[in-house]
């Protein structure tokens, strides 16, 4: 398919796709880059059967436009692809929530040929008035989203929180946790139960998979980045666990709208990558080839018309 006009930067061994309008984040890839080759010798990669390909998308739809254009996108998908991520915030903000709106995306969603997962973002239901309601509204419509298709996931889900789940293949572990973005935590015990439950869910699968040497990298699926503002356990800790690891970690976001790559923890073996929001780009292509030394690969698409 036709792309953005596009810049490719070597950075170290790895070709790194990126705008001309949108500046690469060279140092942020550098950096990453520079931390896994440190550890390489210290993690020998095991032999992977074939890389894995998979979408992010998020922040979408936010119109009437958004949602004309959404099923034109996901038409779009390479169905050899393994999965897609919905990275959060499937609506504007609004206090005004209502069941239809989550209803009539999941149809839209359950449309796609390539099996989906979806994680909440504040937009989903945070911002909403009643942030209970909207809550159960968004659970009714996305618990569980990816049973609507046959895959080969063996896909965990934590308990007590449905919408954290983890899968692994092809020696990668993906994990997918709740995090919001908020100017305001408006309750402080509801957010600590969060950020424990993300920690919690975490750490069992590295515990069970990373640690154990079952996988070689791990990507994690959220909405937003957990600043250490206002998620210190979790960024301490996912900072801890990847230093000790030393293998390479993705931290793959919605939120901010516009493509980024840097390493804002403070362990460097995590690279966070932020997508294009759904109605200024197609879902971004992630590939991860365990042969190379930067194992994430990245390909922006350009917007579908209508």
């Amino acid at each position: 398919m036709k792309l953005f006009a596009t810049t490719f930067l070597l950075v170290g061994a790895a070709a790194v796709v990126a705008y001309k309008c949108m500046p690469a984040n060279e140092s942020g890839l550098a950096v990453f880059e520079l931390e896994i080759a440190k550890n390489k010798n210290k993690n020998a990669r095991r032999l992977q059967s074939r890389p894995i390909r998979f979408y992010a998308m998020g922040d979408t739809p936010y119109s009437q436009v958004e949602k004309h254009n959404l099923p034109l996108q996901l038409a779009k998908l390479d169905r050899k692809a393994d999965f897609i991520v919905h990275l959060g915030d499937m609506q504007d903000r609004t206090p005004q929530c209502k069941p239809a709106p989550y209803k009539e995306l999941a149809e839209t969603l359950k449309k796609s040929e390539v099996p989906m997962f979806i994680v909440p973002g504040d937009n989903c239901y945070y911002d909403c008035a009643n942030r209970a309601q909207g809550f159960e509204y968004w659970k009714d419509s996305f618990h569980g989203f990816d049973t609507n298709w046959d895959t080969p996931f063996n896909v965990r889900y934590q308990p007590s929180r449905k919408e954290n789940f983890a899968f692994t293949m092809h020696r990668v572990l993906f994990v997918g946790i709740h995090t919001l973005w908020s100017r305001k935590i408006k309750n402080q015990g509801e957010w600590n139960r969060i950020e424990n439950d993300d920690i919690n869910w975490t750490k069992n699968q590295l515990i069970g998979f990373a640690h154990s040497g079952k996988v070689d990298a791990v990507v994690i699926l959220a909405h937003s980045y957990p600043r250490k503002e206002l998620y210190n356990k979790y960024w301490t800790f996912l900072s801890n666990e990847a230093q000790d690891l030393g293998i390479p970690f993705l931290f793959m976001q919605g939120d901010a709208h516009r493509f980024r790559q840097d390493t804002p923890f403070e362990a460097k073996n995590i690279l966070r990558t932020i997508v294009d929001r759904g109605g200024i780009a197609d879902p971004t292509l992630i590939t991860i080839d365990l042969s190379k030394d930067n194992p994430f690969i990245f390909e922006r698409r350009e917007l579908t018309g209508m």
